[in-house]
């Protein structure tokens, strides 16, 4: 793994465990034997870095979203849920929760890559919504972005929260979530 790549990964892992605010060029320095000189070469400030993460989180977003095209709606919206899960199995926080709570002292840069990176997580869930209501999956849902909105508003609580709970119970949840959006029988 080239360097540039590491002070990515290590960047990403202190964002999403500590936030931006609790973490410093010489703690990934420290983390990967380089000199803090070496990270600005490659970013030449927070900033830029932050933006590569956020970036990197939207590639994996996108290619979740191509490599489900042939799936079913509900398999979809599992494998979203599946990539918070993940970061829960990981103790990490996803990147918006991370960044919501230091949004007040971001840079406008960030606020606005990171308002673009969650438009990309919404209009998938509800390309997947209403997928779902059009193949009979899902019931009939009268506004399905802003349902999609209120999935999303739980998976970040629940990577918030999936530090306090089993995988299992956030599992069942998730499960919950889906079972509700099925039409009645």
């Amino acid at each position: 793994m080239e360097t540039k790549d590491k002070i990515i990964e290590i960047g990403n892992k202190l964002l999403v465990e500590k936030g931006y605010n609790a973490f410093s060029y010489a703690d990934i320095a420290k983390s990967i034997n380089i000199k803090t000189s070496s990270i600005h070469y490659h970013f030449p400030s927070k900033i830029d870095l932050c933006l590569a993460i956020i970036e990197m989180h939207q590639q994996r977003i996108l290619n979740l979203k191509y490599s489900q095209n042939e799936l079913s709606a509900t398999k979809k919206l599992q494998g979203l849920f599946n990539y918070y899960l993940f970061l829960i199995d990981k103790q990490q926080i996803c990147l918006t929760g991370t960044l919501a709570s230091d949004y007040n002292s971001l840079d406008e840069k960030i606020t606005e890559k990171l308002k673009g990176f969650n438009e990309i997580i919404l209009l998938h869930t509800t390309a997947i919504l209403e997928s779902g209501i059009d193949k009979k999956e899902f019931r009939s849902i009268k506004n399905c972005r802003l349902k999609a909105l209120e999935i999303l508003s739980v998976l970040v609580g629940l990577a918030q929260i999936g530090r306090l709970y089993t995988k299992d119970e956030i599992q069942i949840l998730m499960d919950e979530i889906i079972n509700n959006l099925k039409p009645e029988k």
